[in-house]
């Protein structure tokens, strides 16, 4: 169904500028590719989207809360995201050293840190997958969007 997906994202994190300048770059290129192309539905709900998502990460917790286009909230979501603390850790690691190279100019160590950049978001995505699945309907290119998200305001 063409309504079931998210149409805004919102944050409740205050700190967006102590975001640093590729942690900033990852999350508005997730935001804009999240908006133009998703999948959302609740499971069990009488809902439609389109949805605004506000999502919080809040002393380990994963907060979702949606709301349709009149702002009227209808669902709330909330997750341990334990499992996930070592992905955001090793990924932050993986897009550091990627940065780094790119500055250096190192093509071959570039293209091997692409690769295991590549392979723990797709992990993360996975993983966020299996916290979501219970609640939502999502695809995977969303699911990996999320995961985006969820690492900038973890880190």
């Amino acid at each position: 169904m063409e309504n079931n997906k998210i149409s805004k994202i919102e944050f409740s994190d205050s700190d967006k500028n102590k975001l640093n300048e590729f942690i900033n770059y990852e999350r508005e290129a997730a935001i804009y590719d999240l908006i133009s192309e998703n999948y959302f539905e609740i499971i069990d709900e009488k809902s439609n989207g389109p949805f605004i998502m506000n999502i919080s990460v809040e002393e380990g917790i994963l907060l979702i809360k949606l709301k349709n286009e009149d702002n009227k909230d209808i669902y709330q979501f909330s997750s341990s995201i334990s499992k996930l603390k070592k992905i955001f850790k090793d990924y932050h690691n993986a897009c550091s050293n990627y940065y780094e190279s790119i500055r250096n100019g190192s093509v071959e160590k570039i293209e091997g840190i692409e690769k295991v950049r590549r392979k723990i978001h797709d992990d993360g995505a996975e993983n966020l997958l299996s916290i979501l699945n219970k609640d939502f309907n999502i695809d995977k290119n969303t699911s990996r969007r999320l995961f985006t998200l969820m690492y900038s305001l973890y880190i």
